[in-house]
């Protein structure tokens, strides 16, 4: 007496056996193009001539077969781009760290260590004279000042956080750049942008949900904030 015997089972668990069935029934309960491409082959095969299947619905089935393999194509390369896309801005954000990226506004920070600049960008548009840059610390002492004949459009500045009485450096922390300058209607604060070091970077879907985190600030910046990067 012969028993019947599954030999394609052997060195597979009873969880993996299940979900073979499963992806089996799954697949054999879908119809793609070429099964819709059969049945209307053996329709047209089996019909009856007096009554035979009418061209216009004939063309208008293949119409629709063909568009929804269109669209399946179409989405399947939306994903590729999308992916693509995700992993451009990925790498795109990780090659900040270590850099410094210019922020739209607010203090800057120095580490305190010999060596090390605090840097800041300075917007006297179409020019400025007389111009008086100062370094204020968190407590609005101010710690520097420097002075310049005429500046005009953008001006990159850097501190080197320095005490020119004593010679040692200042601490680690949060420090202000002010700018002022004399222009067409008299002395006005110039623009003062701060730079800061990326320290990491948390990624996100997007460049506008990617957040920078940098070296000295208690708050994440969005990559889309940023300006120049050196």
């Amino acid at each position: 007496m012969s028993t019947d015997f599954d030999y394609s089972s052997i060195g597979k668990t009873s969880q993996r056996i299940q979900a073979d069935a499963t992806t089996t029934t799954k697949s054999n309960s879908s119809l793609d193009q070429s099964d819709f491409l059969k049945l209307l082959t053996t329709q047209l095969t089996n019909q009856d001539p007096s009554s035979p299947v009418d061209n216009n619905q004939m063309v208008t089935t293949m119409s629709q077969l063909s568009m929804v393999d269109n669209l399946n194509s179409l989405a399947k390369s939306v994903d590729g781009v999308t992916s693509l896309v995700s992993s451009s801005s990925a790498l795109t954000a990780s090659s900040l760290v270590g850099r410094e990226v210019l922020l739209s506004s607010g203090d800057g920070y120095f580490s305190g260590v010999e060596g090390d600049y605090m840097s800041a960008q300075i917007d006297a548009g179409d020019g400025a004279t007389d111009v008086v840059v100062r370094v204020i610390d968190s407590n609005d002492n101010e710690v520097a000042r420097f002075t310049a004949g005429s500046i005009s459009g953008k001006v990159e500045f850097d501190w080197n956080g320095k005490n020119e009485e004593t010679g040692e450096y200042y601490p680690a922390g949060s420090y202000k750049i002010e700018a002022v300058g004399l222009q067409s209607s008299g002395y006005a604060n110039l623009s003062v942008k701060p730079y800061a070091k990326v320290a990491s970077v948390t990624l996100g879907s997007d460049l506008d949900s990617t957040m920078l985190n940098l070296v000295g600030y208690n708050q994440q910046i969005s990559v889309s904030n940023v300006g120049d990067i050196i």
